[in-house]
């Protein structure tokens, strides 16, 4: 984990990936959860259980796409299925921009946590200097082409408006972080890739929330 004191007085914690900043968060908050069934909404291969279990939780993972024979069907479009555990921590790592309908399903992910119950989410973030320069280059987000509809890449995570959904679904913002800080190891071979490199870095000087390729959010249910 790094940490950057940096312009307008923020102080931004920053983790090289999804699963440290996951890691940490459920570290930090598991003491405070209402019970001990973290859910894993899109748990994909299961990468989250060991870190889930090693705290003396128990992992309950969901999928829309069944990866792995624990997973659990659940179209967020609808409510949590019958028969499951009500969460005390969300684990929802990079899902929020596939989502066809993403209020509708936050609210549902919301009926399914107990109150006082923490999200844990991330997703990526259309400010990041790789995607304003894209945006300017090529008239399209880098995270966000036309090329990312076969994945389902359908929802800009614009901060403001994912703050917005989340205070409308009955939570309260905990903590922001910089998540996914690979692309600033990659190596330069060429000149276009050094000048890239440096209007990126000269982008996340002039704005702190332009560093990382994601950024998360830990959020508490208080309604």
């Amino acid at each position: 984990m790094y940490k950057h004191k940096i312009k307008l007085k923020l102080n931004i914690d920053t983790y090289q990936n999804r699963e440290v900043f996951a890691k940490a968060m459920l570290e930090k908050y598991m003491s405070q959860s209402p019970n001990n069934f973290v859910s894993d909404i899109g748990a994909g291969y299961g990468h989250m259980k060991t870190n889930v279990e090693q705290l003396g939780a128990k992992w309950q993972p969901f999928d829309y796409v069944q990866k792995i024979p624990e997973s659990i069907i659940w179209n967020l479009n609808d409510k949590a299925p019958e028969n499951v555990k009500k969460a005390g921590m969300v684990l929802f790592l990079e899902v929020l921009e596939h989502l066809d309908n993403p209020l509708l399903c936050l609210q549902n992910i919301s009926n399914h946590m107990e109150k006082g119950s923490v999200l844990i989410l991330t997703t990526p973030n259309p400010q990041s200097s790789k995607n304003t320069l894209s945006l300017f280059l090529r008239g399209a987000l880098y995270a966000f082409q036309e090329k990312h509809i076969k994945e389902n890449h359908v929802f800009t995570p614009w901060k403001h408006v994912v703050y917005a959904f989340l205070k409308r679904s009955g939570f309260e913002i905990l903590e922001y972080a910089v998540v996914d800080m690979q692309y600033k190891d990659r190596k330069i071979p060429s000149v276009k890739d050094w000048i890239k490199y440096n209007i990126e870095s000269y982008l996340e000087y002039r704005n702190p929330l332009a560093k990382g390729m994601s950024y998360g959010i830990v959020a508490r249910k208080v309604t």
